[in-house]
Parts: C-alpha cells; sequence; structure tokens
C-alpha cells in the first residue's frame, strides 16, 4: 500500500471542504472500530478516529468561507424538501478489504443509495449553480488511510477473519465541513446542518 494523500486529488484548501454525509449510529460504530481494532499498531496506517468515521454521499464544490449564510438557508430548505420524501433505508457491509491506498467496508450496490446520491447532486446543482465533483463509486466507510508504505499482506491478514459489518440504517443526512490533516493520515469534520429521511413502516 501507499499514502492515500500522495494519490488523492488535491483540494484548494485543507480546510472547509463542504460535504454530504451518512453517519452511523452509536451500535453501528461499534461494530467497525472493533473491526478497525485488528488494524492497530500498523506503521503509517493510522486508524480514522470513531468520532468522524463516516460514509461520504457526496464532496461539494464549495468551501465554508465561500457561501454566504443566505446560500446555506436555500440549500437547507431545499434539502429537507428532498429528504422529506426520500424513504429510509439499510445498506448492507461486507468484512473490510485493503486496496493500495486505504482499509475500507464495501456495502452492496443499493438503488436507495443511488437515489440519494444523484438526488443531492441534483439539489446541489439546481440551488448553487455548480454542479459537484464525481461522487464515490459506490457507498463504503473507511477505516483507515495509508499516509505512507504499507504490507498489503500485513493488512490483509490483519482482516482475514472480520465477518461483515451488517446492516446500518440510512436516516439522516448530514452536512458538514471537512478538514483533510495529510500529517496524521486522517480527515475530520464539524457539522453544520442535518435532515431526517423520510421514516418506513
Amino acid at each position: 500500500m501507499e499514502s492515500f494523500f500522495a494519490r488523492m486529488e488535491p483540494w484548494r484548501k485543507p480546510e472547509g471542504s463542504l460535504h454530504l454525509y451518512v453517519l452511523p449510529g452509536e451500535d453501528e460504530t461499534e461494530r467497525f472500530t472493533a473491526a478497525q481494532s485488528t488494524l492497530t499498531d500498523i506503521e503509517h496506517l493510522p486508524l480514522m478516529p470513531e468520532a468522524y468515521l463516516h460514509c461520504t454521499v457526496q464532496r461539494l464544490a464549495q468551501f465554508d468561507d465561500e457561501v454566504s449564510q443566505s446560500q446555506y438557508t436555500r440549500l437547507g430548505e431545499a434539502l429537507e424538501a428532498f429528504c422529506s420524501g426520500m424513504p429510509a433505508f439499510d445498506l448492507q457491509f461486507r468484512s473490510p478489504q485493503a486496496d493500495d491506498v486505504a482499509v475500507a467496508c464495501w456495502a452492496a450496490d443499493s438503488p436507495a443509495w443511488d437515489a440519494l446520491v444523484s438526488g443531492c447532486r441534483d439539489v446541489v446543482t439546481d440551488t448553487w449553480g455548480v454542479a459537484p465533483p464525481a461522487p464515490p463509486a459506490s457507498p463504503h466507510l473507511s477505516l483507515a488511510y495509508a499516509k505512507g508504505a504499507v504490507p498489503h499482506d500485513l493488512v490483509e491478514s490483519r482482516v482475514a477473519d472480520v465477518t461483515p459489518l451488517g446492516t446500518v440504517h440510512v436516516s439522516r443526512l448530514h452536512l458538514v465541513s471537512v478538514t483533510v490533516r495529510p500529517e496524521r493520515g486522517t480527515f475530520d469534520f464539524t457539522s453544520l446542518a442535518n435532515w431526517d429521511l423520510a421514516p418506513t413502516s
């Protein structure tokens, strides 16, 4: 494995990148942190802090200091209207896997997730007039990002016996301001607003 941060497309600024996230609940977070525990003490593979575990729905083109309060208000109203008509749903997460730059748990394909992503992209584009960058290829939650050379075989052996992470219930969308910290090998964020999806019976 090699550094995720050397490979990622550089942001215009390291702080304040606006994102839309889904966050795991308390019980769900416990399952992910238990999976993370198999990766402790691997050089150049720091674990994502528990408080900042997330699934990225969409990164926005704007940073938090580039948006006026009236623009936030309009986006919030549009996302609230969208979310109120979007039924909550479940994602089914597989066991952790290591790729060239990170260790993540990927979810099975989900038409509901695709609808959430495409709907959010439409809302952002229609409200702020700028299309956001391409979204992640599919839903996932990253447990750790490499910040240097890491033996792939070692990581694979650590997660080999981790069972699938199971269900994550998606019932809320969060607007967050994200900071990338390559020196730590992590991301962190500040929550700005959130909206509930429509409950299901």
